[in-house]
């Protein structure tokens, strides 16, 4: 048996189709629904026979009490913390407890959330076609998960027994965001483990109670991350959000620099076409010799412009096929944004000619290797949405991957989920 704990304020309608999705889905659990103030107050849903606990706050004293309370008053060991925006698919909460056999916390890959378990699954209008889209993503990803430091809290499933053991959700996070990640850290900290279950696909609204208390002046949102940020950096170290994927002591893996040119890395496989470049593989960067989920990290460093449109995309799905589930990619290109107003500042015909000699051509091999398309920084990071890399962020100009820190690159990291 589980205890499904959703804290809720206000979004009435909102909240039914969130239970109404587990009474469809979901066998073998108990409801406990917390309502942090709401107006008016959240009504006993029908939900049959299934025994269903209701608490009523007549405030909102925030996500992080709400759930400290649904949880003491839970019946079972099992324990699914579940946003009310939360559409669940049939068989998601089985397959989650079943991961707790070996992890102590586990969550599932959704279309909205930070870090790796963001997806995005083919298009789907309605629950009937939700459910479809969420079997087809378990077929491919049967049995796959990914240990991590942290989760994000939408659907966070742990036992009741770790919740004595390591505390409450800390209550000093008002209203919310920020709380899972303590919890999870202080989890790590005691020596347990966490996982994302690549195979359970749920869907995520998003930052629905956000936004109604913003559009009430309760709140600004940016200002409550700022807050957030500061006080998990005090608690965990500025790289708190950094590595969420766990890898053994000394644990490398598989690195290619693909079309490494004559900028080797140290720790990678330098690859590149041209034997003179002296790579440590020659070979073509579309046909590498590594199978599906072999490789642990790639860096593709200004290499994605000089194929036409349509091979770009085929490259960049391509090397994510090779990734292993929480591999990650880097990819920097020119950035043809700054590069064109840097152009326009001063149009002369001396800096026409420069721009297409630097930036047209390539000038790495301006001989045989002219650049076929343009990127910016928001098309890059388009693209690699596009191929399934999910998690992106920007990488700095004085990146220790580039060779040069040149303010008109841009550059993603992203992660294969």
């Amino acid at each position: 048996m589980k205890s499904i704990i959703i804290p809720v304020w206000n979004q009435h309608e909102l909240t039914l189709e969130c239970i109404t999705a587990i009474r469809e889905t979901t066998e073998d659990y108990e409801l406990v629904i917390v309502d942090n103030g709401s107006a008016p107050p959240i009504p006993r849903p029908y939900v049959g026979f299934i025994d269903v606990t209701m608490i009523r706050n007549e405030e909102n004293k925030g996500f992080p009490v709400a759930a400290n309370q649904g949880i003491r008053a839970a019946k079972h060991e099992t324990i699914i913390l579940l946003n009310n925006d939360v559409i669940v698919t049939h068989g998601w909460a089985d397959l989650l407890e079943a991961r707790l056999d070996t992890f102590s916390i586990v969550g599932p890959m959704t279309n909205y959330a930070a870090g790796h378990q963001r997806v995005t699954l083919q298009a789907y209008e309605n629950k009937d076609e939700l459910n479809k889209a969420a079997a087809l993503h378990r077929e491919g990803y049967s049995g796959v998960v990914t240990e991590v430091n942290w989760i994000t809290g939408f659907c966070f499933v742990f036992r009741k027994s770790l919740f004595d053991e390591i505390g409450d959700f800390d209550e000093g996070m008002w209203p919310c965001s920020g709380e899972e990640i303590d919890f999870c850290y202080r989890a790590r900290e005691a020596g347990d483990r966490i996982c994302i279950a690549n195979d359970v696909y749920v869907h995520h609204e998003g930052g629905v109670t956000f936004k109604e208390m913003e559009s009430e002046g309760t709140l600004v949102y940016k200002d409550i991350c700022v807050e957030t940020s500061d006080r998990l950096k005090k608690k965990w170290g500025d790289g708190f959000w950094d590595e969420q994927i766990v890898r053994g002591e000394g644990e490398e893996g598989l690195r290619l620099n693909l079309g490494c040119g004559p900028f080797h890395l140290p720790g990678f496989v330098n690859i590149d076409l041209d034997e003179e470049r002296n790579p440590d593989l020659v070979c073509d960067i579309l046909a590498l010799p590594y199978g599906a989920g072999e490789v642990d990290e790639m860096y593709a460093g200004h290499i994605l412009e000089h194929f036409d449109w349509p091979t770009g995309g085929d490259a960049l799905r391509y090397w994510f096929r090779l990734l292993k589930h929480g591999g990650k990619i880097s990819v920097v290109v020119p950035d043809y944004d700054v590069l064109i107003k840097d152009y326009i500042q001063n149009p002369t015909p001396d800096r026409l000619r420069e721009f297409n000699d630097l930036y047209v051509y390539s000038w790495r091999d301006r001989r045989n290797s002219p650049h076929k398309y343009a990127y910016s920084a928001a098309l890059l990071k388009e693209t690699m949405e596009n191929a399934g890399f999910v998690g992106l962020k920007r990488m700095p100009v004085d990146h220790k991957y580039f060779p040069h820190p040149v303010h008109w690159q841009s550059g993603f990291e992203g992660v294969k989920p």
